[in-house]
């Protein structure tokens, strides 16, 4: 890894531990409540090569241990700490890659849910095992609140980086401009709606209304934001969230306020919060990279489709017996000198065939009961055309009947239409 990147990468773990110690409250444990570094360091070694991930890890627990020392640790607290810092996400890391989960796509939210879990684990767990062996401190309830930060600080940092660390901007990309509006008045609606939420004198008014703090209201903004422009207007959305929720917190304003509570759990409340909001945007993701890529598989296979019946001079069909719709595949016009629309029913297509041929082909067309699915059979036919000097170009059709499951009813008719092998156009 190249030193101005590793660089970079410390300098936002160090900028993110510096925004985390303003919303973390003084403890016996010094526990942080709020910890986005943890994602911040996650992120680095997933988005770098394997060989890099042992560099950055000694670079994180020295600098780690730096930040506990100046943070008001004793020398040997801060390298039990520091050292946790580093080997956690190596570990965590490393289990993301040994199941093969990429940060892209639908694999995202299982790798943050798994690399969240093994760093709270690790961090949290080790922790509060030190300070409980070396400083006798109850071990349960540091670690439920210590694992919980880490978990929270993975979820929201470690999506915001990956997705925008992968931005690939397109110039041929089309705009959508009242996407583009929607998007960024959710977004401000978002964090209008948070503030107002979180301010001292709404909750007094809430309190004195009888009325429950709608704090769902800006997780729907956020879920339209997620919709609307993606994982990166998501991402960016739920930092602001957590920004805005956990400074009210801090400062004892805000729906997680109370007065007989101490400040550490407020903070976890809060991140709690915040937490649900940016899993909720994860599965946003994950719902939306499915359908992009169940569009893009049907897209496929429509455009192979095509270029088959194109390459072999067809056109395919397939006709719905209950209602006599025809839809087409490939190029009609050239085949048979018609437009699709014009042949979009049964009796359009029988009205342009030649009086001799339209029983025959309604009657094959037109079998609604059907025992046993016959193979598919060739009938030759002619219909109009201005393509041909007699007025006529003879096709033939190569179909059968499609049961509907039950061996019952016919539900299609579907088949090919082709030249004669003889013919010569």
């Amino acid at each position: 890894m190249p030193l101005s990147h590793a660089a970079c990468w410390l300098c936002l773990y160090l900028a993110t531990g510096a925004l985390s110690g303003q919303f973390n409250v003084n403890t016996a444990a010094l526990a942080p409540y709020v910890w986005f570094p943890a994602g911040v360091s996650l992120a680095a070694m997933l988005l770098s090569r394997t060989s890099s991930s042992i560099p950055l890890a000694i670079a994180f627990a020295l600098l780690q241990s730096v930040l506990s020392y100046l943070g008001g640790r004793d020398v040997p607290s801060s390298l039990v700490l520091g050292t946790l810092a580093g080997i956690a996400p190596l570990i965590a890391a490393t289990v993301v890659r040994r199941m093969h989960m990429p940060l892209a796509g639908l694999h995202l939210l299982q790798a943050v849910v798994v690399a969240a879990v093994v760093s709270a684990v690790l961090l949290g767990g080790g922790g509060s095992l030190y300070f409980a062996l070396t400083k006798g401190m109850p071990f349960l309830v540091p670690l439920c609140q210590w694992s919980a930060a880490i978990f929270v600080g993975v979820c929201i940092t470690l999506p915001l980086l990956a997705v925008w660390a992968q931005f690939s901007p397109k110039r041929s990309a089309p705009r959508h401009a009242h996407r583009e509006l929607v998007g960024y008045a959710s977004f401000i609606a978002m964090a209008a709606v948070t503030w107002w939420l979180f301010d001292d004198s709404t909750a007094r008014w809430l309190d004195a209304a009888g009325v429950a703090c709608p704090l769902y209201l800006p997780m729907f903004c956020v879920v339209i934001v997620s919709v609307v422009c993606g994982a990166r207007g998501g991402t960016l959305a739920v930092l602001a969230l957590a920004l805005i929720c956990l400074g009210h917190t801090e400062h004892g304003e805000g729906p997680f306020a109370s007065k007989s509570a101490p400040v550490s759990l407020l903070l976890l409340q809060a991140q709690l919060y915040v937490g649900v909001s940016a899993m909720l945007v994860l599965i946003v993701h994950a719902l939306r990279e499915s359908e992009a890529q169940a569009c893009l598989q049907a897209n496929r296979w429509r455009t192979d489709l095509e270029l088959a019946l194109e390459g072999g001079a067809l056109v395919a069909y397939s006709v719905d017996s209950a209602t006599q719709r025809v839809r087409w595949h490939g190029d009609v016009r050239r085949l048979t000198g018609c437009d699709a629309q014009s042949l979009s029913t049964v009796e359009e297509v029988v009205a342009r065939l030649h009086p001799d041929d339209r029983e025959r082909l309604r009657a094959r067309w037109s079998r609604l009961e059907e025992t046993a699915l016959p193979a598919p059979s060739h009938l030759t036919f002619r219909i109009s055309s201005s393509l041909a000097l007699s007025g006529w170009v003879e096709l033939v059709d190569i179909g059968s009947l499609l049961s509907d499951g039950n061996g019952g009813t016919t539900a299609f008719v579907a088949g090919v239409w082709q030249h004669p092998p003889s013919s010569t156009r």
